[in-house]
């Protein structure tokens, strides 16, 4: 199997800080998050998580606000990048507003 990263995107106009929640609302929140994982199994190898806004450097001195739009990612299993696809049909991200969904494979080095 090959791993690939799904790199989850959501214009800044669209990205919103995540209020309190209570436990249930977290649960339900996560509940098709659960169900995709249980789908697919060993097969998502990290669901992942969201990430805050990224600071961005060209020389690794000089450091600032990011024009990219990453708001998390998972890494998943899959025998080649047309399964890896098919592993994002209705996955629950995109239930979250406009969202762009990159799958890019992890190669060993």
């Amino acid at each position: 199997m090959k791993k690939f990263v799904a790199l989850y995107y959501t214009p800044k106009a669209a990205q919103q800080v995540m209020p309190e929640m209570t436990p249930q609302q977290k649960e339900a929140m996560m509940a098709p998050w659960g169900a995709w994982k249980q789908k697919y199994g060993d097969r998502v190898v990290d669901m992942g998580a969201p990430v805050m806004p990224p600071v961005g450097s060209k020389d690794g001195k000089a450091w600032g606000n990011s024009d990219k739009e990453v708001t998390g990612y998972s890494i998943v299993a899959a025998k080649d990048l047309t399964a890896a696809k098919e592993m994002f049909v209705g996955h629950p991200i995109f239930g979250y507003g406009p969202t762009t969904v990159e799958l890019s494979e992890i190669v060993a080095m």
